[in-house]
């Protein structure tokens, strides 16, 4: 039976990888399209009021997708009457919230951005709202009997729609044919949310469960919903409300350093739109990991058997290391000229190389905070993101003004809220479990496999160089050598493939 369930979460955390990789891929597409769609400011404009689009699904979520899929995975209540109860509760939340927008979005965007002219931006963002909410509880449903892949499916849909669309756009129109372009890129984030809600919700309806009775009354059912769901949804918020504080205080500080504003928008635009996505797209894996993780573990908590649980998180972070660790090599070496490929964006090394640091922190921080949710323990990764948080704003706050060094200090304050909430995070990880966490077969294999990449891909760089051979498939190819060296090295390691596998 533990082997089954081993099996389970490893299946399903395969299709929720496998979905999240296609969706990085797209989404890095996406954001190349949008960044020569929109320009360097437009972007900065897109990416300043996308934080606070995030906020307002957070809050209309309400961290149902966690309480539906752990409940679900612990057997508290029946489907069919879990699934009413969060819809009621999403929709009492989402129907408000929307109307809300609707009326105070002028002031808003005067307040947050001192910019007026953001207001049809937002109004753009409302209809997304509700389909979100119906979103969220259909994956928790998904999500808690672990089937992944009509969420696998919705979320791989959702970004190919607004590729294909965004692409006919610059190509058959171009990006001067439309007046106001960042309206037309905001208004593709509800047209694939509706996209994505038809896709769960045929899903939904061919797997729909059977109604059974309980002993529970629907009124009885929303009070252990919210217990689950509002630590997360504040976790959530939290992170989302430093997102919105970050885009209106990174321009505003910068400003002080020298920099006019149009600079200032173009700066968080190559630095939250070009330079972040790159380093983000190995939380495809730690994600669906994390994801996973949350109702295995809740379920082999909740049975008492600290073994399997032991195994999950040990299996959990050789994983994780096994994939972020070369990847962190590559991006050290080669992360600068992708940039300037997907993007066009010359950024400093100053500024990229720390993000690339606080990355591998983060990779590991989301796969410590779904143990912590798996076990129960929603409220802890709540205040170390609040802890990790308070540090970045402090530093934002006191280095971006900095002449000549702002933004240096700024992208030093994000990798350094990373550092801090994954520290905080395993430490209550290890106290809470005891786990014994093998740190050498963890870090040790991939790390000696990785190493080589630092050596070899300078010199494969240089020999196709000498040979005139051109700067894209010189960095194509360099990129499939280092991943044929870090495999190599690994089975040199003696790590068999049907492991890795």
């Amino acid at each position: 039976m533990p082997s089954r369930r081993r099996n389970t979460l490893w299946w399903g955390t395969l299709t929720l990888t496998s979905a999240a990789l296609a969706s990085r891929g797209l989404g890095l597409i996406y954001r190349m399209l949008l960044a020569r769609f929109l320009g360097s400011e437009g972007l900065g404009l897109f990416q300043m009021i996308f934080p606070l689009y995030v906020a307002l699904v957070t809050l209309a979520v309400a961290g149902t997708p966690v309480a539906v899929s752990q409940m679900l995975a612990e057997g508290k209540a029946p489907a069919s009457r879990l699934l009413r109860i969060a819809t009621f509760i999403v929709l009492t939340i989402s129907i408000p919230l929307m109307v809300l927008m609707i009326v105070w979005a002028r002031p808003i965007a005067v307040t947050l951005y001192h910019d007026g002219t953001l207001t049809p931006l937002l109004w753009a963002l409302t209809p997304a709202l509700v389909a979100v909410a119906f979103s969220s509880v259909l994956r928790g449903y998904f999500i808690g009997r672990q089937s992944m892949e009509y969420p696998a499916a919705a979320q791989v849909a959702e970004q190919l729609a607004r590729v294909v669309i965004l692409y006919l756009l610059l190509n058959l129109m171009g990006r001067h044919f439309f007046p106001n372009p960042p309206l037309l890129a905001v208004l593709l984030i509800p047209l694939g949310e509706s996209i994505s809600l038809a896709i769960l919700a045929v899903g939904y309806w061919r797997t729909r469960p059977k109604r059974e009775k309980s002993v529970l009354q629907d009124h009885g059912l929303v009070g252990p919903i919210l217990r689950l769901a509002m630590p997360v949804t504040v976790s959530r918020l939290l992170a989302s409300a430093v997102g919105v504080i970050e885009a209106s205080l990174i321009p505003l500080r910068l400003q002080l350093s020298g920099m006019s504003r149009p600079a200032a928008i173009r700066y968080f635009g190559q630095l939250t739109g070009m330079a972040l996505p790159l380093i983000l797209f190995p939380t495809a894996l730690t994600v669906s990991l994390a994801t996973n993780l949350i109702p295995a573990i809740a379920n082999a908590n909740s049975a008492g058997n600290a073994a399997l649980t032991h195994r999950y998180i040990a299996d959990a972070m050789g994983a994780t290391a096994l994939v972020t660790v070369p990847v962190t090599f590559v991006l050290l070496t080669l992360g600068l000229p992708l940039d300037d490929l997907f993007f066009r964006a010359s950024i400093s090394p100053a500024i990229f190389m720390p993000l690339v640091i606080g990355g591998f922190f983060l990779y590991f921080d989301i796969t410590f905070a779904g143990v912590l949710r798996g076990l129960g323990r929603t409220d802890l990764p709540l205040w170390n993101d609040l802890v990790a948080s308070l540090i970045e704003i402090a530093l934002i706050w006191s280095l971006a003004p900095t002449p000549a060094r702002g933004r240096e200090g700024i992208a030093l304050a994000i990798a350094s809220a990373f550092a801090t909430s994954a520290l905080l995070n395993l430490y209550h990880v290890l106290k809470l479990t005891r786990v014994r966490i093998p740190w050498m077969q963890v870090f040790g294999k991939p790390i000696i496999a990785a190493l080589p990449i630092w050596l070899i891909t300078p010199l494969w760089q240089t020999l196709l160089l000498h040979h005139h051979i051109g700067h894209v498939p010189t960095l194509v190819s360099s990129v499939g050598i280092a991943c044929l060296v870090y495999f190599l090295c690994l089975s040199a390691t003696g790590t068999k493939w049907r492991h890795l596998l």
